[in-house]
């Protein structure tokens, strides 16, 4: 057997294993370059819906309202669910072409590396049988074998981090379920139905600021609930609450280590439950503690979490008993406006999903939303 026959005999496996390497890593890259661009389609459907479903819920409010809004949420949920799953899908695609490239150039190395070990051993073993000694290429021959076996190993242990890394990426690519049933469905044989709040009381016209300390607003709009505008709205005639027995409160502790009294146990686990989420991003429609909330979708799981169930958009929260005025405020009850709603926590302050969720000083105002006036959902 020539020399040069004994090497590529030798290094035949490595190439072999390169040989299983190759393949069209172009194609993935233009296949994450589609998903970046389907990611940012999305994300723009995502926007422009945003806008279109906050002008069509200026000033309605109500179950039909309430619905609709429950709705949105769960498209919104779909398309952050394909929006994510495109993204990860970008990244799987570049990761796999890193991971492909890289085995690649290291087999290439190994391949060389060997060649470069085996040639002053193939020279040496030339020189000697030039002198007759048949013996040096023997011993060279099964030196170089147990040499490339080493090279060998390596080179099909590349092969193997590349499978085991490939299996893991296809692992994530778990597209969501997207559960639409009924999304489209008709809300109802009226297409503007007339105000109504989810006590059905009938609704009152009022100032667009109320009794209060002023300021000015600028949290976040509701995505639960109507976003309207202007220098009225309605409210619901709820009876006036009542103010609690001496003793009868219940104490929460505040971030800044003060102590306040709630008027109940409810209030009390409601204000807790949403100061717990302070800092966590504003989401229009967003519902999901710790992670995505907006306005609406904060008091509302805080006060669900609490053991009581309000409705979903803002407006809707003037539930339970009205509070005459700012200073009759007791921590739990909420603000409302018309396309926003905040809780109060005592001491002059309020937490409400603004961008991310935060506490504030008391207002009455939020960009030019009519406000609706201050209630106590357990009175």
């Amino acid at each position: 057997m020539s020399v040069q026959a004994l090497l590529l005999g030798l290094v035949a496996p490595m190439e072999d294993h390169l040989a299983k390497l190759d393949g069209d890593t172009g194609g993935a890259d233009a296949a994450g370059a589609a998903f970046g661009r389907a990611r940012g389609v999305i994300e723009t459907v995502q926007g422009d819906h945003r806008t279109a479903a906050n002008a069509l819920l200026g000033g309605w409010w109500g179950e039909r309202a309430g619905a609709y809004t429950d709705r949105l949420g769960t498209l919104n949920g779909a398309l952050d669910g394909l929006a994510t799953t495109a993204a990860t899908a970008q990244q799987v695609a570049a990761e796999a072409v890193g991971l492909i490239t890289q085995a690649g150039t290291r087999i290439d190395v190994l391949i060389q590396g060997f060649i470069d070990e085996a040639g002053p051993i193939v020279q040496a073993a030339l020189v000697a049988q030039q002198g007759g000694a048949p013996g040096p290429v023997l011993d060279a021959t099964a030196q170089l074998q147990a040499i490339a076996s080493g090279y060998v190993e390596q080179s099909a242990a590349e092969l193997e981090r590349v499978r085991v890394g490939l299996a893991g990426l296809v692992g994530r690519l778990n597209v969501p379920e997207v559960a639409l049933d009924g999304v489209g469905a008709p809300l109802g044989t009226d297409a503007t139905p007339a105000p109504t709040t989810s006590a059905g009381t009938t609704p009152t016209a009022v100032a667009g600021d109320g009794a209060g300390s002023g300021g000015s607003g600028s949290a976040g709009s509701d995505g639960g609930g109507s976003g309207g505008s202007g220098d009225t709205a309605t409210k619901p005639h709820l009876p006036v609450a009542i103010p609690p027995q001496p003793g009868g409160g219940v104490d929460v502790t505040l971030p800044d280590g003060s102590t306040v009294a709630a008027p109940d146990e409810i209030a009390a686990q409601a204000v807790r439950n949403a100061l717990s989420n302070l800092g966590v991003p504003y989401v229009w429609g967003g519902t999901t503690p710790g992670e995505a909330l907006d306005c609406s979708g904060l008091t509302m799981t805080a006060y669900a979490d609490a053991g009581l169930e309000i409705p979903r958009h803002s407006a809707a929260q003037a539930i339970g008993a009205a509070v005459p005025s700012a200073a009759e405020l007791l921590p739990g009850d909420l603000v409302v406006w018309d396309g926003h709603v905040a809780m109060y926590i005592g001491n002059g302050q309020i937490v409400e999903a603004g961008d991310p969720v935060q506490v504030g000083e008391l207002r009455t105002t939020n960009s030019g939303m009519p406000f609706l006036g201050f209630y106590r959902p357990t009175g």
